[in-house]
C-alpha cells in the first residue's frame, strides 16, 4: 500500500510528536507499504523521509519548485517529483497514494487532508483517510467537524468516513477494511 503522509516541516514542541513519527514508519515498513510525502528533509516531514529511507523502504516525495529551496527537497529519497505548484503537488500525491494519513502540522497539512475529504464527499476518490490523533492534536478539529454535521453543512456518513486514531495498527487496518461512503449527491436523492 503506497501511503501518503501529510506532516509539518516543523517538528513541533512536544517530543512525542516525532516519536510517533518513527513509531508510524515503522509500522509502515513491516506492512511493506511505501511513503508519499511532500519531499522536504526538514521537521516530521524529515522524519518520515530520512527514516524511512534508512529502513531500505521507497519513498516518494513531492514538491514545488518554489518550495525546493524553502522546505529544503530530500535528494536521497526513491523519487522526488518536482512540479510547478501546490495544486499540482497535492495532485500527484493524491495520484501516487491508496490511502492517506494527517500527522499533526499547519495550515498545509489540513488543507491537503481537507482536500482528501472533500474528494470524498462528492464522490470523486475512495481512497482512505486517517487523522493520526496524536497526543490528541486533532481533538478540538473533530469538534469542530462534529458541530459542522449537527449544524447540517457535514453529512454523518462522510464525518464518519474519516478514521482517526492514535493507533496507527487501527488506522492500518481501517484503511485495509475501509468501504467509502455513497456520495454526497446519492445520499441526498434518498
Amino acid at each position: 500500500m503506497n501511503v501518503a503522509i501529510y506532516c509539518g516541516t516543523a517538528f513541533g514542541k512536544n517530543p512525542i510528536y516525532k516519536e510517533k513519527t518513527i513509531e508510524l514508519i515503522n509500522y509502515l515498513k513491516e506492512k511493506n507499504s511505501k511513503i508519499v510525502y511532500g519531499g522536504s528533509k526538514v521537521g516530521l516531514m524529515g522524519v518520515v523521509s530520512n527514516h524511512a529511507m534508512s529502513l531500505g523502504m521507497e519513498v516518494y516525495g513531492v514538491i514545488t519548485y518554489g518550495l525546493s529551496g524553502k522546505e529544503l527537497e530530500n535528494k536521497h529519497i526513491t523519487k522526488l517529483y518536482k512540479v510547478e505548484t501546490i495544486r499540482e503537488r497535492k495532485a500527484k500525491m493524491e495520484e501516487l497514494a491508496d490511502s492517506f494519513i494527517a500527522m499533526p502540522g499547519g495550515f498545509g497539512t489540513l488543507e491537503e487532508i481537507t482536500e482528501i475529504f472533500t474528494t470524498i464527499q462528492i464522490g470523486n476518490s475512495e481512497k482512505p483517510c486517517a487523522l493520526y490523533n496524536v497526543n490528541g492534536y486533532y481533538d478540538k478539529f473533530i469538534e469542530y467537524l462534529s458541530f459542522c454535521e449537527k449544524e447540517g453543512f457535514l453529512l454523518k456518513e462522510h464525518l464518519d468516513a474519516i478514521i482517526v486514531s492514535d493507533d496507527i495498527e487501527y488506522i492500518y487496518n481501517s484503511f485495509e477494511n475501509y468501504i467509502p461512503p455513497k456520495n454526497k449527491w446519492d445520499i441526498l436523492k434518498v
